[in-house]
């Protein structure tokens, strides 16, 4: 639990630095009514996935294939490749 807590907040402050401050800050079970939309999504994380391509899936609300919603980290960036994950 103490892992997904500190996990939770390393994706938090890392995904924060790159959002703009005028995004609309919403609950994970609303993401679905926010399609093309830029906004931040808040939750529990569930689950944390990294592919052999080194892609990252983090899972709000439920394991897979029972998650509520699914933030990607593309392979090569700065976060996906932390050893947090």
């Amino acid at each position: 639990m103490c892992r997904l807590l500190v996990l939770f907040l390393v994706f938090a402050l890392s995904a924060g630095t790159l959002l703009s401050a005028d995004e609309p800050l919403i609950d994970v079970s609303d993401a679905p009514n926010h399609i093309k939309q830029n906004v931040t999504v808040s939750g529990v994380v569930t689950a944390v996935f990294v592919s052999k391509h080194g892609n990252a899936f983090i899972n709000f609300g439920d394991k897979y294939p029972n998650q509520t919603f699914t933030g990607w980290i593309p392979a090569g960036t700065p976060l996906a490749s932390d050893p947090s994950l």
